[in-house]
């Protein structure tokens, strides 16, 4: 059962949206860029696990996608997947990487080759070996009953060619998206003993859901991005330009000639995105969206209703 959907990154939204309002030539367009890609290549990773996780019964494997939560000690930390199974729990680390990987024992590395070109990478057996641990401290913290926490690390790209030092011990938990279902069955057969009732799983996904907190960073600061460096107006759907005139009662492009009725939708959901979730009112009711930002004249967008927007 699906307890918690894998959905779009708010982060991966606020660097789409940045890119969208900033100048071609920005010195900072290239690192953002390079920023959205990695992230983009995580969610693909990820979405590409979801036709994996299709084929659990539902019944027994209670599934909590890109789960962050705060640990005793104040740390967030993120899954990438948690499978909540009456004799275990599974965190679930999903890589999307293309190339030969080797995991070192000697500097506990890990390697990406590609093309011939060395890349070190963040030793992703380290990364489940702390959520495992702060999970573990969470769950005390709940005062939810500790069952045994279990870890694996999967590569989604059927192409990635894994290679591993004999002397990796943690090494069989390292496999192919596609080996799920089989590892599974192994872990099943391992644990004989349930931990908990249908029942009890429903109760402890929920309050970890209810746990959940994204991840919610001010785009602007991260890239130390002044509000003046962004591109206002309403921004063309056809060709990206901005900004767009209004006439007639629609948005008109004088570089394509694109009329629209709406355009303005995506330039409030950007503005969402860059600063209003950073105001420090809070206030999650938008009675009025700056003129500076949507380069109008006048606020005619709000004279006959107030707008809501999802926070």
């Amino acid at each position: 059962m699906i307890i918690k959907p894998l959905e779009k990154p708010l982060t991966i939204k606020k660097l789409e949206a940045l890119l969208r309002r900033i100048d071609k030539n920005h010195p900072k367009r290239p690192q953002i860029e390079q920023d959205l890609a990695k992230r983009l290549a995580g969610y693909k990773g990820e979405q590409s696990m979801e036709y994996h996780l299709s084929f659990l019964d539902e019944r027994k494997f209670y599934i909590l996608h890109a789960l962050r939560l705060q640990s005793s000690s104040n740390y967030y930390f993120q899954m990438d997947v948690l499978l909540l199974t009456s004799k275990y729990f599974l965190i679930i680390e999903i890589k999307n990487i293309i190339g030969q990987v080797t995991f070192e024992n000697h500097f506990a590395q890990f390697i990406r080759t590609l093309n011939g070109i060395e890349e070190g990478f963040y030793n992703p057996l380290d990364q489940v070996k702390k959520q495992k641990l702060r999970l573990d401290s969470f769950i005390e913290s709940q005062k939810i009953k500790r069952p045994p926490i279990k870890s694996l690390v999967c590569f989604t790209n059927p192409q990635t060619i894994i290679r591993s030092d004999s002397r990796v011990k943690a090494s069989q938990y390292v496999m192919h998206a596609h080996n799920l279902f089989s590892k599974l069955e192994q872990l099943n057969q391992q644990f004989d003993s349930s931990n908990f009732t249908e029942k009890e799983l429903l109760k402890i996904s929920r309050k970890l859901l209810k746990q959940h907190c994204e991840e919610n960073v001010n785009i602007l600061e991260r890239y130390d991005i002044n509000r003046n460096e962004i591109l206002k107006g309403v921004q063309c759907p056809g060709c990206s330009n901005i900004p767009l005139n209004r006439q007639s009662g629609s948005w008109f492009c004088e570089k394509c000639n694109l009329k629209s009725k709406n355009a303005h939708i995506a330039t409030l959901e950007d503005y969402r995105l860059l600063w209003y979730q950073h105001h420090p009112s809070g206030n999650k009711r938008i009675s009025r969206v700056s003129n500076e930002f949507n380069h109008v004249e006048n606020d005619f967008l709000f004279r006959t209703n107030t707008l809501r927007i999802k926070v």
